[in-house]
């Protein structure tokens, strides 16, 4: 049986978690590590479900006579790519 997955604030509260572990100065230098690395983890899956909501959503608007309609955010946006797209990786 697959584990079910956890909820966008549930993962939250959990990096929080980790960063006043490795804030607290209780820990090893391997716990430290181990925790920063999860951490990381829970970074990068977070910001891919971000992504991923970003997609769906959608912006209504009203036409000229009123009328809800609704269209996509990349159109609304214009389907510019955000600034901060694929930068961290080339920084390294």
């Amino acid at each position: 049986m697959a584990a079910k997955e956890k909820k966008f604030e549930e993962e939250i509260r959990d990096l929080e978690a980790l960063v006043n572990q490795i804030d607290s100065g209780e820990l090893t230098l391997e716990e430290s590590i181990s925790a920063f690395e999860r951490g990381v983890a829970l970074v990068k899956a977070l910001n891919h479900r971000l992504d991923e909501v970003e997609r769906k959503v959608e912006l209504l608007t009203r036409d000229a006579e009123g009328r809800l309609q609704s269209s996509s955010l990349e159109h609304e946006l214009g389907a510019k790519p955000r600034p901060d797209d694929d930068q961290d990786d080339e920084s390294f």
